[in-house]
């Protein structure tokens, strides 16, 4: 039996844009680039789940320790993705990208060591040091101690962000899957 490549199992993903991940992953992983945009799409002709897939096929294939992104560009109607290897970078294009004002509990840590030139691996142990504690697996944010609407979907190492997320779930059924539209 002959072994499928990675572009015969990409579902939405070009060649192209497959090859654009894995250069995007190894600045990443490697050059200590913090987060690496690799392309865009309509949200309307996007499927979600399927670009999840084909991210997480991406970082499986190069072997590298990253996550990957999908979360709403400016521009309405569209979202764009990319790769990460910390937390505290994703939060930051959030608040940057998105307007999220600073004033979370470590917004500080990462902003200061960005403005005093700190690498990526630096800000990450610091900002775990000042954390003192695990971080948790819920993806529910808490208010008044009530759990919140996610905004964040987590598919394997592909995280979803924003309003994309009830999109998601949305469009999806039970098994996962995208439903047909009519």
């Amino acid at each position: 039996m002959k072994a499928e490549s990675l572009t015969e199992k990409l579902r939405v993903l070009t060649e192209f844009e497959a090859g654009r991940a894995q250069m995007a992953i190894e600045w990443v992983a490697r050059a200590r680039k913090p987060v690496a945009e690799i392309g865009g799409c309509l949200v309307k002709r996007c499927n979600l789940l399927a670009l999840a897939h084909d991210l997480n096929l991406c970082i499986a294939s190069s072997g590298e320790h990253v996550r990957a992104f999908v979360m709403p560009d400016r521009m309405p109607g569209y979202c764009f993705y990319g790769f990460y290897r910390y937390p505290w970078a994703v939060n930051a294009l959030l608040k940057v990208w998105h307007g999220r004002p600073l004033g979370g509990q470590y917004d500080s840590l990462w902003l200061q060591g960005l403005v005093f030139g700190y690498s990526p691996d630096a800000i990450q142990r610091f900002i775990s040091s000042a954390l003192r504690e695990p971080a948790t697996n819920s993806h529910l944010a808490r208010h008044n101690g009530r759990p919140q609407r996610p905004y964040r979907l987590c598919l394997h190492k592909v995280e979803i962000h924003g309003p994309l997320v009830r999109l998601v779930r949305r469009r999806s059924n039970r098994n996962g899957r995208y439903r047909k539209r009519d």
